[in-house]
């Protein structure tokens, strides 16, 4: 079996300083693991990086690009099955953001059945913030890159976005909600523990 996770939720609900936290706590516990993000993951791939998020793609474009990077970085990594593969944003980010409208989020899942299925996610974790501490969070952020400033005014619909990925059923993975108003601390606790629950770690 492939072990591989994601993290996902909208901008400032914590996801990088939980991946961080995460790092740390399989380094110290010598569990085998790698870091991977979208869009990049890859030397090559960090270049479409750079301009996905400084261009003016229509939707479907950006789609068709998140995708294409996608099928890249999982046809380039060297998957081990002692090892826990952990992505910054998989496709659900995707379907979250570029999920605009019925046609859009046709496309999106017909590229979702496109991936293998052992390459599909045992775990997602979905980091769920309210709107009032967003707005508390933002303020304390001085960089904002394009998205972030694009998408920051298309909260509630990114939210309803995620929630309808929360009834699909995609492979046999979790799709786990966590409450990221709580102190990091408490939801570092959450996801170990789910992990540990689902002999992930």
């Amino acid at each position: 079996m492939i072990k591989i996770i994601s993290l996902e939720g909208f901008e400032y609900s914590g996801k990088s300083t939980q991946i961080n936290l995460l790092k740390r706590y399989l380094k110290k516990n010598k569990i085998k693991s790698e870091f991977k993000r979208e869009p990049g993951g890859l030397k090559n791939l960090e270049k479409i990086r750079k301009v996905l998020l400084n261009s003016n793609l229509n939707n479907q474009s950006l789609i068709l690009f998140f995708f294409a990077s996608r099928f890249e970085l999982l046809s380039k990594i060297n998957f081990q099955k002692d090892k826990l593969y952990i992505f910054d944003r998989y496709f659900d980010s995707t379907y979250a953001y570029q999920g605009n409208t019925k046609s859009d989020k046709n496309l999106i899942k017909y590229l979702i059945k496109l991936i293998k299925k052992e390459l599909l996610p045992k775990v997602t974790f979905y980091l769920d913030i309210n709107n009032k501490t967003l707005l508390e969070r933002k303020k304390t952020r001085s960089f904002q890159n394009k998205f972030d400033r694009i998408y920051s005014k298309k909260f509630l619909t990114i939210k309803k976005n995620y929630n309808e990925l929360i009834k699909t059923n995609i492979g046999n993975r979790k799709f786990i909600k966590i409450d990221a108003n709580k102190s990091k601390d408490q939801i570092h606790t959450d996801i170990v523990n789910h992990l540990k629950l689902c002999k992930l770690i």
